[in-house]
């Protein structure tokens, strides 16, 4: 009877750690297979969208897209387009650590573990408590409370 306990439990445990990682490579998947729209960068308890400081951001007329793309290989690269012309293209690191989950290294604003939600059916927010902020380094804001929201596309 033991044995049979005993074979049940490992089972169980076996079944559960494969379901972990099952949700992870449903996370990662979901990020692969898109191109991502930022649509803002919140950046402590401030209201002022960080992609503001961009060049040409506030023109609005849908002048400027800022855009990741996540690859397989665990690099994400990030644009920012401007009036159909490439204004920055800078890559970064990427890895999901749990089902939702995400650390992300790229650019000058992202640069923590976020936690994934997801609002809509293509959209996803990432919220991170102690993401690095190298545009503040030095500053009281160069770790700072971090929400992204961004859109599939």
């Amino acid at each position: 009877m033991k044995i049979l306990r005993s074979i049940l439990l490992f089972s169980i445990l076996i079944f559960l750690v494969s379901g972990f990682n099952s949700c992870k490579k449903i996370t990662q998947d979901q990020l692969i297979n898109g191109l991502w729209q930022v649509n803002s960068v919140l950046i402590d308890t401030s209201t002022t969208n960080y992609l503001n400081t961009l060049p040409h951001y506030t023109e609005g007329n849908d002048c400027c897209a800022y855009k990741l793309d996540f690859e397989k290989d665990n690099t994400v690269i990030a644009y920012y387009i401007t009036y159909d012309n490439f204004n920055k293209i800078v890559a970064g690191n990427w890895e999901v650590t749990a089902y939702n989950e995400l650390y992300v290294q790229v650019d000058s604003f992202m640069d923590g573990t976020f936690k994934i939600t997801q609002p809509g059916i293509k959209k996803r927010r990432l919220t991170s408590e102690e993401n690095h902020i190298k545009a503040y380094d030095s500053t009281p804001l160069d770790t700072a409370k971090t929400v992204i929201d961004i859109v599939k596309i």
